[in-house]
């Protein structure tokens, strides 16, 4: 093969699964801010000195979590920079997956030793749907950071096995104590650098399970603070429920990962199709796995190792089973499908077949269903956008009266209204109509919405004094409505 067609192969190397992503995923560009984004973009309200700034940027919130890196840090910065302007977020988001589908690619093909392997494990976790939605929400951008970062930690770890020198396996360190304020979840990463070590031979040969185990440590110190400050949920869709539903919680994920298990968004409704097709997928990868198993390659057994590892302090939270928790996870699984189509190729021509008949399911479910999820994450997030902005329009108009609404829905409340969304526009007084409160189903999860609706004896007395002005926003977009609401009390 001449230079110049190697040069292409290695171009079409790096460049073809991130374009995949962007072509798949493009409507996640454009999409906006949406629930949890405002009051991460709040946070930027709350410092008013140094002091202000190391609580924002550590304390506990949100459950107790404390994503220095991967929320904080991006939010104040990001805000500061470029206001509420979405695009440079997304980017962001963008950018970061294209990093870490750079990351799967160099990792797979060093633990495989198959250029191949890399692509296609990049190309495959490319189409997964668990990295639809944090292409197309802000909030959970974590998800694509801490996969970025764990392959990164993950990638050192391979270079000093590799290469012998410490340098790699400090900064591996390094990274994995830096991790814990990227995702909490990387508590996990001991046991990934702990089942590579067994099942490597280069690890075994540099005695790299007894170098890890202080990672354990790490991780131990690092729970037990974590819930000294912020305890386990005792109720609500977060709590840990400990028992056989785990394996329940399990199954589903493992069938969202594959494809088939979000058959029902593509009106596959009948369980047996679903099943059929997880099964095959499923025999399909076992078969890959047995395979080198004959043949000694243990390092296969890394793969569903990954996936089982990242996942499984998720599956407790039975109540708040959510796509993009698999966005790490599926790193696995895209590891051991990346290996098993090339295998597959260089077996004999029954193989070559399966593995493209799998391949199309995996396909032709991924694709439609993660189509599906960015674009209606997309179509959300431009909903409140018009409504927030004009909302805020006619407001700035009137900048001395409150602010009633009326006509507002579930969505535009769950998604605007209770993070406060207008704050950000220095909108302060602003409530919903009394009326408004029968058509609000709030989240299970959301405290206090009493607030968010003003008394009918305010009410009243705010418009009889001009001192409000009604908007009614039940076609998207707000309109004065405070005459028609004056006529219509008593």
């Amino acid at each position: 093969m001449t230079a110049r067609g190697m040069t292409a192969r290695g171009v079409a190397y790096w460049a073809v699964p991130p374009l995949l992503m962007l072509a798949l995923d493009w409507p996640g560009l454009t999409a906006w801010f949406q629930k949890d984004d405002f009051a991460w973009l709040g946070l930027r309200q709350l410092v008013h000195g140094p002091r202000d700034l190391l609580g924002v940027l550590f304390a506990p919130l949100a459950q107790g979590t404390i994503r220095t890196l991967s929320e904080r840090a991006v939010y104040l910065s990001f805000s500061s920079l470029f206001g509420l302007h979405a695009l440079p977020f997304r980017m962001l988001a963008f950018a970061t997956c294209a990093a870490a589908i750079a990351m799967l690619c160099a990792v797979v093909t060093k633990l495989s030793g198959s250029r191949a392997a890399g692509f296609w494990a990049a190309i495959i976790w490319a189409l997964n749907c668990g990295i639809a939605v944090p292409l197309a929400w802000t909030a959970v951008f974590y998800e694509l950071a801490w996969a970025f970062w764990l392959l990164l930690t993950f990638w050192l770890l391979l270079r000093y096995v590799e290469s012998g020198d410490r340098r790699f396996f400090i900064a591996q360190c390094v990274t994995f104590v830096l991790g814990f304020f990227v995702l909490e979840l990387n508590v996990v990463y001991p046991a990934i650098a702990a089942a590579f070590a067994m099942v490597s031979s280069k690890a075994r040969a540099r005695g790299l399970f007894n170098k890890v185990l202080p990672l354990f440590a790490i991780s131990i110190v690092y729970t037990i603070v974590h819930f000294w400050f912020a305890p386990l949920a005792a109720g609500g869709p977060y709590k840990l429920h400990w028992d056989a539903r785990v394996f329940q919680t399990l199954v589903q994920y493992w069938g969202w990962a594959l494809g088939p298990g979000y058959g029902r968004l593509l009106g596959i409704r009948g369980t047996l199709p679903r099943s059929t097709m997880v099964w095959a997928l499923t025999a399909g990868l076992f078969a890959f796995l047995l395979q080198k198993f004959r043949e000694r390659e243990w390092v296969a057994a890394l793969f569903p190792a990954w996936f089982l590892i990242v996942l499984a302090p998720l599956l407790p939270l039975r109540d708040h089973m959510e796509s993009e928790y698999l966005t790490a996870p599926t790193l696995g699984l895209a590891m051991w499908a990346g290996w098993a189509i090339v295998a597959a190729w260089r077996a004999h021509w029954v193989s070559r077949i399966a593995a493209v008949l799998l391949l199309a399911i995996y396909a032709g479910i991924s694709i439609p269903v993660g189509q599906a999820m960015v674009r209606s994450f997309h179509d959300e997030s431009e909903r409140i956008r018009i409504f927030v902005q004009s909302v805020v329009a006619l407001a700035r108009a009137q900048p001395e009266k409150i602010v009633l609404l009326e006509g507002v829905d579930t969505e535009l409340f769950n998604g605007a209204v209770y993070d406060r969304a207008f704050q950000l526009y220095d909108i302060n007084e602003l409530c919903l109509v009394p009326e408004n409160r029968a058509t609000i189903a709030a989240e299970p999860y959301f405290a206090g919405v009493d607030p968010f609706f003003a008394s009918p004896a305010f009410v009243e007395k705010a418009i009889r004094e001009n001192r409000a002005v009604v908007l009614d926003v039940s076609s998207g977009t707000a309109r004065d409505a405070t005459a028609e609401y004056l006529a219509g009390l008593p």
